[in-house]
């Protein structure tokens, strides 16, 4: 299966500089020993949102790039971790309006999400067929 993602080589932390990451750029999904109260499913959920709301944030402060720092353990068939999650997250149409995934890199320990520029919403839309937007014919 190929991916539309970079490959990222090379220590983590060389994105901080290449990229000019503040530390709001950074997300840490190292949340340490989680609540048993809590279904693994739910976490799972609950990371997937964080995810994209980390990405909106972003994207509305007009920052380039988040990093989300997932760590190395991958997944066992029927299992998941933050980083498949992350992953799939990256791959879902719901990160298509949020992410340019050309850019993003895709590394064993982070994933760097190049994020697409906010839509500007102070232009205003075109009507077609609006009389205030077609320009008279030549021959009138």
């Amino acid at each position: 299966m190929t991916t539309p993602f970079q490959r990222g080589l090379g220590s983590w932390t060389q994105y901080r500089s290449m990229f000019d990451l503040s530390e709001s750029d950074e997300v840490d999904l190292h949340f340490g020993p989680r609540d048993r109260s809590v279904s693994y499913d739910q976490v799972m959920r609950d990371l997937i949102c964080l995810v994209e709301d980390k990405l909106r944030d972003a994207q509305q402060r007009g920052r380039p790039y988040v990093m989300f720092i997932h760590g190395s353990s991958t997944s066992r068939r029927g299992r998941r971790t933050a980083r498949s999650q992350v992953r799939g997250f990256m791959r879902s149409k719901a990160a298509t309006p949020l992410i340019e995934r050309k850019h993003c890199i895709q590394h064993y320990t982070v994933f760097v999400a190049k994020l697409r520029p906010m839509p500007d919403a102070t232009a205003a839309p075109v009507l077609l067929g609006d009389p205030a937007n077609s320009s008279p014919r030549p021959d009138q």
